[in-house]
């Protein structure tokens, strides 16, 4: 997928939450914040994403998909959704990496980092 896919679905992703959900300030909610802990979504609004996902991106989620890392922002929503497309066939692998590394930084949602990784101390 290309960057204006991503920023497509990411729009489209963002339309759905602030129309389905509610949420006191729509211009405030960054792509990274989680949906979760600000409220917005609960289990059941997790249910209403994930079927949004699969009716309008034609995308499958498996129960094991249904994660945090997966779904709790615009922007980890984006990243599923794009690469669920990616594994389709839509585009090679290397686009979804190469879109995502072209984001401006404030739009990235950070890699997890296990802890045994960090050189502390």
């Amino acid at each position: 997928m290309l960057i204006e896919d991503i920023q497509e679905v990411r729009r489209q992703v963002r339309d759905y939450v602030v129309s389905s959900f509610y949420v006191a300030d729509p211009d405030a909610l960054a792509d990274s914040a989680s949906l979760i802990e600000t409220g917005i979504v609960d289990s059941t609004g997790v249910l209403e994403l994930v079927a949004f996902l699969e009716s309008t991106f034609g995308v499958k989620v498996g129960d094991e998909e249904m994660l945090p890392e997966n779904l709790d922002s615009i922007a980890r929503v984006a990243r599923f959704v794009c690469s669920k497309k990616t594994c389709a066939g839509s585009a090679p692998a290397g686009d979804l990496e190469d879109a995502i590394d072209d984001l401006p930084l404030g739009d990235r949602v950070p890699e997890p980092v296990e802890i045994d990784q960090l050189n502390i101390g």
